[in-house]
């Protein structure tokens, strides 16, 4: 099953937005057993409000996280279960408890292949450092793309990824030229251009790849 496409939205637009759904459900109540028009009103609101707010907890954090897990095994007319696993789901993320696992798990690898980078460049293998720290920054910016719902293609460079995640209002542009900068080391390492860089150069890209992921993959 493949994650859905995270949202990129201010912190206080999703607030707002779960606490639409949550208010929509507080307002619902039992369905009656007929088939009057009112009954078959509220069978289509309660089924609209529960794919609304499946697709906004995929969003928020993935249709493996409990929450989802909940609603999508709850009763879609049981508008209890609805506005409790919703304010739960909003009260952990406003405190800051609602994380996207996939991005975390993507972190976990890069520090592990950051740490190989500066394993080589403290004993002077700074070629093979540079061309691993361009892999992860790479990595981590299909990775990027994919969470804020960005189409890329699988060949995409360094530089067009970086350019698409700024034109789409991913980052700044003052970071995306950093990222232009840094990654022309990483790209002299790849075109065997070794003579272009320093082992210091190749260290400041490190910390800086280090730092960016540290910050894009929380």
């Amino acid at each position: 099953m493949m994650e859905a496409p995270k949202l990129r939205k201010d912190p206080e637009q999703i607030s707002l937005k779960f606490g639409e759904l949550i208010r929509a459900a507080a307002s619902l109540h039992d369905v009656g057993t007929t088939d009057s028009p009112d009954t078959i009103e509220k069978l289509v609101l309660f089924r609209e409000l529960r794919v609304s707010a499946l697709n906004l907890l995929a969003r928020v954090a993935s249709p493996k996280s409990v929450y989802y897990r909940e609603l999508a095994e709850a009763d879609f007319t049981d508008h209890l279960a609805l506005r409790g696993i919703l304010q739960a789901a909003a009260n952990d993320y406003r405190q800051g408890y609602v994380a996207d696992n996939t991005l975390l798990i993507s972190a976990e690898v890069f520090s592990d292949l950051l740490v190989q980078a500066e394993i080589l460049v403290e004993n002077d293998y700074k070629d093979a450092a540079a061309v691993i720290v361009r892999a992860v920054l790479e990595d981590g910016l299909r990775r990027l793309s994919a969470a804020s719902g960005i189409a890329v293609e699988p060949k995409a460079t360094i530089g067009k990824l970086n350019d698409r995640l700024y034109r789409e209002k991913a980052y700044s542009l003052l970071k995306q030229k950093e990222i232009t900068a840094k990654a022309q080391i990483g790209n002299d390492a790849a075109h065997g251009h070794f003579e272009r860089y320093d082992k210091r150069d190749v260290e400041s890209f490190l910390t800086y790849v280090r730092r960016f992921l540290a910050e894009e993959l929380r």
